[in-house]
């Protein structure tokens, strides 16, 4: 059904992947060469100089609820394919008697109700991030 999308989810996901390995090993390099200039320094007063922006301790990170929206969208689109699933299974019944009008349509359905639930979940999501950030 969803063949068309499989080849740029697998390469975005990959490329995601070697950028984030590659900047590993970069941001590890850095943190070397700064800790080496550092010990080379004899006179240098390192009582006052924080590495913390640096080493990121300290760090505040932005996305505290980024787990929250990932989740709530992957379950709105589940949640979108099953419901696609039971609109075909119900208005056609057999697939494999299917003509190419019909399957085009099926394909239109199931992609609308992944768009219509992923686009719920993620409003749900904000709507639960809203209500855990009035808490704190």
């Amino acid at each position: 059904m969803m063949d068309f999308i499989s080849i740029p989810v697998t390469f975005g996901i990959g490329a995601y992947a070697f950028y984030k390995l590659i900047e590993l090993f970069v941001r590890k390099k850095e943190r070397l060469l700064i800790i080496d200039k550092l010990s080379q320094l004899e006179k240098a007063n390192i009582e006052n100089l924080n590495l913390s922006n640096i080493f990121g301790d300290g760090k505040s990170f932005k996305n505290a609820y980024l787990t929250l929206r990932i989740g709530s969208l992957l379950a709105g689109l589940g949640l979108g394919l099953l419901v696609g699933y039971i609109i075909i299974n119900t208005t056609i019944g057999g697939f494999e008697r299917a003509s190419y009008e019909i399957r085009q349509t099926m394909s239109v359905v199931y992609g609308s109700s992944t768009l219509l639930f992923g686009g719920i979940g993620l409003i749900a999501g904000f709507i639960a991030e809203r209500r855990l950030s009035k808490t704190e």
